[in-house]
């Protein structure tokens, strides 16, 4: 089957790869990918899944301009390259393809419906990734792409730390009021031998609790020594952020464990922000997690309530916890500027976060606009690729140097005598 597609989109798959005759002012790749193939097979043989494949990829092509043609990568993921568009037009083009690439199909005496989900990411020049690059960074923005984690990883996560080759990135988090830096956010990359950087995407669904256990403490020893590298350096860098897992906050001693690194390292516990899942609530955790929470924010930590509005109610958590944060995932954020629907969400979240006393933090934050709109209505901070993509420590001292001539240069407004 993927034999047959791929020999009939040969051509299309040559021009997307092939050299540029003229540069490209800016590039957009959308990948969309059929979610329930397994499911449709149950219905429909090889012959007819070959056919549906076939047809989705002619209709989807037939939506875009000739010069913006569709790749098939594996069967049922789909590749579109749109070059010289803006990122709201891209967007609209790619809720489009999404539409359309879900719409019935007629076949085999009945109608099918394919579900797909999509990633869209938007580069403009003088800084153009090549197509790709650009595959490659999408395709590890999807949960689980089977293709990302087959034949499998060479080295488990806890043999990737003992090779010294899992390293923290720091994504920026700047406050909407003063434009100031409150803090970064830690991120784990794998510098893989082979594959090169791997975000977690690609290799954190096969993390055993081991893993789990094993990478946290290397983030938090590389976070710490990043809070000493800012202040050595001069930078005001009030936290930095560690994700936290289910299966780590259950874990009896946790918060001792935590607690005494920062002491040993004499790093304030107010400087460390705990990320915790929606999903960790006074119902749905231990006992465990419940005493490890509690001991943390007694401390002095920082608890943030990450993905908020995707899992399942977490008041209670909010209220028993001592949640300080909650960071309002990037599915209410994407295209808040111009989608009601998105913006009603985003001002009832915020409502909430107003009337419980804690401040609200909106990640994924792509555009300019939704930053604009997120300032507007009162968020506390924002953080994405609009104002830094995650980057190695080195990098973020030249980041801060960076923002720190900017605000120097803002005018002052004269004192009235």
């Amino acid at each position: 089957m993927s034999m047959n597609v791929s020999r009939l989109l040969s051509p299309l798959r040559n021009l997307l790869c092939g050299v540029n005759r003229r540069q490209d002012l800016s590039r957009s790749l959308l990948l969309l990918r059929v979610e329930n193939t397994e499911t449709l097979g149950t219905i429909l043989d090889k012959v007819a899944m070959g056919h549906l494949l076939v047809q989705l990829s002619m209709s989807l092509g037939r939506a875009v301009r000739p010069y913006d043609p569709v790749q098939v990568l594996a069967p049922g993921l789909f590749a579109f390259v749109l070059r010289d568009r803006t990122d709201r037009d891209a967007l609209q083009v790619a809720r489009r393809l999404h539409q359309q690439g879900q719409a019935p199909v007629p076949l085999a005496g009945q109608h099918v419906t394919p579900v797909m989900t999509g990633v869209l990411i938007h580069a403009e020049a003088p800084d153009l990734p090549s197509i790709p690059e650009l595959v490659e960074n999408a395709r590890q923005l999807f949960p689980h792409d089977r293709a990302l984690t087959r034949p499998g990883l060479i080295a488990t996560v806890s043999d990737a730390v003992a090779a010294a080759q899992m390293q923290a990135w720091f994504q920026p988090q700047i406050s909407c009021h003063s434009g100031q830096i409150t803090g970064f956010e830690a991120l784990a990359r794998w510098n893989h031998p082979t594959r090169g950087v791997l975000a977690p995407g690609a290799f954190m669904p096969q993390m055993s609790a081991a893993d789990h256990n094993t990478l946290t403490l290397v983030m938090l020893a590389q976070s710490m020594a990043a809070l000493k590298t800012w202040d050595q350096a001069g930078f005001d860098v009030p936290t930095v952020s560690i994700n936290i897992s289910n299966c780590e906050l259950s874990g009896r001693g946790f918060a001792d464990c935590l607690l005494w690194e920062l002491d040993r390292h004499e790093i304030a516990p107010s400087r460390l922000v705990v990320e915790v899942l929606e999903s960790v609530g006074p119902v749905t955790s231990s006992g465990e997690t419940r005493d490890n929470l509690r001991k943390l924010a007694k401390a002095g930590c920082q608890i943030d309530l990450d993905d908020f509005g995707t899992g399942y109610a977490s008041l209670d958590a909010i209220r028993q916890f001592g949640i300080n944060r909650i960071k309002i995932d990037r599915s209410f954020v994407t295209a808040c500027d111009i989608d009601d629907a998105q913006q009603r969400m985003i001002l009832a979240i915020l409502a909430l976060a107003e009337r419980l006393g804690i401040a609200a933090l909106a990640e994924g934050v792509e555009t300019r606009e939704e930053y604009a709109f997120l300032a507007q209505m009162g968020c506390d901070e924002v953080q994405g690729y609009a104002i830094a993509k995650p980057m190695p420590l080195s990098d973020s001292l030249d980041f801060l140097k960076r923002h720190a001539d900017a605000a120097a240069r803002l005018p002052t407004l004269a004192k009235r005598r």
